[in-house]
């Protein structure tokens, strides 16, 4: 006899703290950064409030009219009919590993991706996706983002305009995320405006902005505007709007490095939020980069390696104590696109410090017609590279440098070997080693590598008691360890945390699992779960948790109101509509059981038990 296969699901932290994102990097130039981070700011505009450009314009109008041609103003935007430059007729693109095909088309002025698997060649029941949003302005690639509910997810499919040809996003050809890749916070920080954010979750958004602003690069305008149009006459340094120029060399270059930057591990430092930035702050007191120490001498670059690939050049090391050293500036106008300059105009930028009259005195041979006025200093000094970070794609390599081994490719080292993460920035704080360790629980978990996964750990359950403060490192300590089983441990940990501040949901969210994985009374578990959803009514997989702590205490109808509310905030979460399809079914209700079971199934056509469970309702109705 066929048994109904009433596992319920669980629904753990979203990965935010062991799988923080994987972003910015930076070395050290100039001064000390623990010397500028005490240095006085004399910037009056790091409370004030976002203007938009348009009250930018009332005032710059030909700056703002220059900036709408630069790749950073088209960086996220509304995909339209206007707008498009993809190929709809096209083959569908397969996933070998997971057997879906995805398929881009448009229909009615809208865009969109499905995805489906073919069985006899039979389509299976396929999910479409509606392409939202572009980032990218297209120069390179042109990414996709779904939205259901104020919630932002990326897209498996990308247009790579060079090559003008469909394939997968970034990391979906290693791991396919499918329709459900949420895209966090950090990501949507470098690539747009800030938006608006519900508190506590991720990617969810009641106000989107398109395209990187004005005030990205000089911060909030409200103070500047209104003392401006009250004292329009003003002479002499303006401290209510940041103007890069006025900064040192270090908070110049971290303007450009809270983006165009890399590093495998990026961690927030304690206190600190993904939209907190702002220019004439000290971004290692921000954030903390780590870099593979001992990783190929020969580069690993990425889409976003400019700044530290520049850093190491000889012009920039060269210029660093003159009056006026080199930085992102000196070839790139912030204000105005350059794809339509051609090469001459970044020739002129390197013959202003290379005069061509005395180039080929410099080298020997055949080398010096490679040296005359006419010559393309680009091609052989920075040349363009492909990155394992976006495929089908090629970069200019920002490392200014004699090339002798043809291109430079990124090499993905570090799943095999001993491996050192070292801080791009030096951080001279006590807490420096406790930074060093969630890196390398970060890394671990990220590169699949169980020995970095529990260097970290030990590296924290050794330094962590010197630290009662820092909440997000207990935290994730905690968190790691109830993955590994050890709960009563872990519960400390997290206890610790939730003392120092009980108003962070998954914290609460957290610490209720590894009670109930723990045997603790159930009830202290509940009372951390609806604590937390008094604090963030909208975190469904929160919802879903309580729901099915509900349901096996026997309180079938409280937990149905906590499963509808879960699918209700977030009708594409699996678990939700599993278990509530479940609980329906065990109520005899098999209508209901069947649209969220078929549901569930629809999400993710591999879950065992949810069609174990519609197999057993179709046989029990005799369907079959």
């Amino acid at each position: 006899m066929n048994r109904l296969a009433i596992r319920i699901s669980w629904i753990l932290l979203p990965f935010l703290v062991l799988g923080m994102f994987f972003f910015v990097a930076a070395c050290q130039t100039g001064s000390e950064e623990s010397d500028l981070a005490t240095t006085p700011n004399p910037f009056k505009n790091l409370g004030a409030s976002f203007v938009g450009d348009e009250s930018c314009a009332n005032c710059h109008e030909d700056l703002v009219a220059r900036y709408e041609s630069h790749g950073m103003a088209n960086s996220f935007y509304a995909l339209t009919s206007a707008n498009t430059v993809e190929n709809f007729d096209t083959a569908p693109i397969f996933h070998e590993t997971t057997g879906y095909y995805y398929r881009p088309f448009r229909e009615g002025g809208k865009f969109f991706q499905e995805e489906y698997r073919l069985e006899n060649g039979e389509k299976t029941p396929s999910l479409i996706r509606e392409m939202k949003y572009v980032v990218g302005s297209g120069t390179a690639a042109r990414t996709y983002i779904t939205v259901e509910n104020g919630r932002h997810y990326e897209l498996p499919l990308t247009w790579y305009t060079q090559q003008k040809k469909w394939s997968f996003s970034p990391g979906y050809k290693e791991k396919n995320a499918r329709f459900n890749r949420e895209i966090p916070d950090r990501c949507m920080a470098c690539h747009n405006s800030y938006p608006e954010t519900v508190p506590f979750v991720e990617g969810k958004y009641t106000k989107m902005p398109q395209g990187i602003s004005c005030e990205r690069c000089h911060g909030p305008g409200s103070l500047h505007v209104e003392e401006r149009t009250a004292d329009p006459d003003f002479k002499g340094t303006d401290y209510t709007i940041v103007n890069p120029k006025h900064l040192a060399l270090d908070r110049r270059l971290d303007v450009c490095q809270q983006c165009h930057l890399h590093g495998p591990v990026s961690l927030l430092r304690e206190g600190v939020k993904a939209f907190d930035f702002r220019p004439s702050m000290v971004l290692s007191t921000h954030v903390s980069v780590f870099k593979v120490a001992n990783a190929d001498a020969n580069g690993q670059i990425s889409v976003v390696s400019h700044a530290d690939r520049m850093k190491e050049s000889a012009c920039f090391v060269g210029s660093v104590s003159t009056k006026k050293p080199m930085d992102c500036t000196t070839c790139h106008d912030p204000h105005e696109g350059f794809r339509e300059k051609g090469t001459e105009y970044f020739n002129q930028k390197c013959l202003s410090c290379h005069p061509a009259t005395t180039l080929p005195a410099k080298v020997a041979g055949n080398e010096q017609t490679n040296h005359q006025i006419t010559s393309n200093c680009i091609s052989c000094h920075m040349p363009k590279t492909q990155t394992a970070d976006a495929p089908h794609s090629s970069f200019t390599d920002h490392l200014v440098r004699v090339v002798r081994s043809g291109k430079v490719r990124y090499e993905e080292s570090a799943k095999t070997g001993p491996i050192e993460l070292r801080p791009h920035f030096p951080d001279k704080s006590p807490e420096a080693d406790i930074y060093i360790g969630m890196a390398y629980m970060v890394y671990g978990r990220r590169m699949d590598r169980e020995d970095l996964l529990q260097k970290g750990i030990d590296l924290l359950r050794e330094r962590l008691p010197n630290f009662p403060k820092m909440g997000e490192a207990m935290f994730s300590l905690g968190y790691a360890l109830f993955l590994q089983g050890a709960f009563d441990e872990a519960i400390s940990w997290m206890e610790k945390a939730n003392a120092l501040n009980s108003g962070i949901p998954e914290r609460l969210n957290g610490l209720a699992q590894a009670y109930e994985a723990a045997g603790r009374p159930v009830n202290e578990a509940e009372k951390l779960y609806r604590k937390a959803l008094e604090i963030q009514p909208v975190a469904a997989n929160i919802r879903t948790n309580l729901g099915r702590l509900l349901e096996a205490q026997g309180r079938l109808d409280e937990a149905i109101v906590a499963y509808k509310a879960a699918v209700a905030e977030d009708p594409w979460q699996t678990e939700a509509n599993y278990n509530l399809g479940t609980l329906f079914f065990k109520q005899n209700n098999t209508v209901e059981a069947e649209k969220y079971l078929l549901q569930a199934v629809r999400l993710n056509p591999d879950h065992i038990n949810g069609l174990g469970n519609l197999g057993v309702l179709f046989a029990k109705r005799g369907a079959l």
